[in-house]
């Protein structure tokens, strides 16, 4: 889609400013729109979402503003968290609109992304599982509560599964066309979770390797997770024929057992550290290194056959010379494991997958010769995919995504990768506040404790109160968004304690603080930056 507004310069700036303001706040949180986004004027094809990834990679602006504030917010946020583009977008636009209206020259500006950058530094230091703050909880909200003094923050309890599935969802929740009611959204929430946790390797800083298989057709409540791998490869007849295998060996390639004639060229790789060594041939005539070529991949099926080995998976393609060779030694050729499937594959049978083809590898090949204990191939829906089930335990995940049409499968299943990303964050740090809008609020009530709101006589104060009003009000404006209604803290926040008691555990939201702390000062961070900017030079 191509924003529509003025011709150009500050007023086409501040149009494409609103637009992106708009869009980013009428598609945040659970009672946010799916937005239409369409290629262009001609085109039929065009993306349905709510998730700021795929509505900003495919909205084409036209200001370098507008470009710059996506650049600065949607994608350093997603490639840190996986979740909270909306917000650091949102956060970003609102603070330049801002600082430009209230401002009558560079200097006011610089003042006012100051008192930004001291209220986000205030922030930072305040938000902590230290943080106290006085509530009037008790007897009903506003002035007639009883004063209590609660702590917001609090560490995740790894030992508690609900706890982590209120974790997922709070990302998963807030997606429209994900789940069609709360009870897909909390079983798709508890999957993820669970498959996580069985996931999660001895050393937990190590990401865990958990696959996802889509399958458009069921309903997302047929969505599970298995402890097989499950891999989605291309596979004939004579291969399926030649399936299931009991303790089958397998040998992993992460190269091709395809012809390269540019494979020659590149410099061996040091012995002894199972990589092999590059071909090398010397000479120009293409003929001769093909035919070099066959007869090394021939001598490496007989090197397999020597092995017993049953099965010779690759993460690029097998040559059809090769492929039938395989075949008639009784070896189950699979191509096109891709780099997604080819470290899992390896992982799943215990062996390092054999990097290059050479003759120095082939008396090496015993060592990269792995078992499973089955290999079968399943039939999920209309899709056929290939399950491996390992000897033992490797701490591996399989979800099987299940979603009844391509759109909702487009968005689950980058919501999925999202809360998989959200939890290994947590393992960094594991701090987590109650959702809902709860912690926007506190955040809000924080800036405007920083002082400096009222009326003064100094020109540099009322600009100060002025641009941290506007902080304080945006970041309210988000949690009315994502609460739906324009509640009190104090409302929401008993609102969010009962969601968390008995029959209420499907409800209950808890949010990450470092993915919205980061959020929120990637959004400033941007706001200041560009809001300093006095002026373009545009070069022909």
């Amino acid at each position: 889609m191509t924003s529509r507004g003025p011709a150009g310069g500050r007023d086409l700036e501040l149009f494409e400013l609103g637009l992106v303001s708009r869009v980013a706040l009428s598609s945040l949180g659970p009672h946010g729109c799916l937005q239409g986004i369409q290629a262009n004027e001609r085109s039929n094809l065009g993306t349905l979402s709510s998730v700021s990834g795929r509505l900003f990679e495919n909205l084409r602006l036209r200001t370098w503003l507008a470009r710059a504030l996506v650049q600065l917010t949607v994608k350093p946020q997603r490639e840190a968290f996986g979740d909270g583009g909306l917000l650091a977008l949102l956060v970003a636009a609102k603070l330049v609109e801002a600082v430009w209206e209230n401002s009558a020259s560079p200097f006011d500006r610089f003042l006012m992304t100051q008192s930004l950058e001291r209220a986000l530094e205030g922030l930072r230091d305040k938000v902590k599982v230290t943080l106290a703050l006085d509530l009037k909880l008790g007897g009903g909200a506003g002035a007639g509560g009883n004063a209590e003094v609660v702590r917001p923050v609090e560490e995740l309890r790894w030992n508690d599964l609900p706890s982590l599935v209120a974790l997922a969802r709070s990302v998963v929740a807030p997606k429209q066309k994900v789940c069609a009611d709360a009870r897909e959204t909390d079983h798709v929430c508890r999957t993820l979770a669970e498959a996580f946790v069985l996931a999660l390797p001895e050393d937990a800083f190590r990401k865990p390797h958990i696959g996802l298989i889509t399958v458009v057709g069921p309903s997302v409540l047929h969505t599970f997770t298995t402890s097989n791998l499950v891999v989605d490869v291309p596979m004939t007849h004579q291969i399926e024929k030649m399936l299931p295998l009991e303790s089958p060996s397998i040998v992993v390639f992460n190269t091709s057992l395809d012809i390269d004639l540019d494979r020659h060229a590149q410099e061996p790789a040091a012995a002894g550290e199972g990589q092999g060594v590059q071909i090398r041939i010397t000479g120009g005539d293409p003929a001769a290194a093909m035919n070099y070529e066959l007869a090394l991949l021939s001598r490496l099926v007989d090197s397999l056959a020597g092995e017993g080995v049953a099965v010779a998976a690759s993460q690029k393609t097998i040559h059809p010379f090769v492929k039938q060779e395989l075949v008639q030694r009784g070896i189950v050729p699979i191509e096109r494991l891709s780099l997604r499937h080819v470290d899992a594959v390896a992982s799943s049978c215990g062996v390092r997958p054999v990097s290059a083809i050479s003759e120095a590898i082939l008396p090496q090949l015993g060592s990269h010769v792995g078992t499973l204990r089955k290999m079968r191939v399943i039939r999920l829906k209309r899709k056929k995919v290939l399950e491996l089930e390992p000897t033992e335990d490797r701490n591996m995940q399989t979800v099987v995504l299940t979603a009844p049409s391509e759109l909702a499968m487009e968005e689950l299943s980058v919501v999925s990768r999202t809360v998989f990303k959200v939890l290994h964050a947590a393992i960094s740090s594991p701090y987590v506040t109650r959702g809902g809008g709860c912690l926007e609020l506190i955040l809000s009530r924080l800036v405007r404790s920083q002082g400096g709101l009222a009326a003064s006589s100094t020109r540099e104060a009322r600009l100060e109160a002025t641009i941290l009003e506007s902080f304080a009000s945006t970041l309210t404006l988000a949690a009315s968004r994502i609460c739906g209604s324009e509640s009190s803290l104090e409302d929401l926040w008993k609102a969010a304690a009962s969601a968390g008691d008995g029959d209420g555990d499907g409800k209950l939201l808890l949010d990450l603080v470092m993915v919205k702390l980061g959020a929120i000062e990637h959004g400033v961070d941007a706001a200041c930056n560009l809001a300093r900017v006095d002026s373009t030079l545009e070069v022909v």
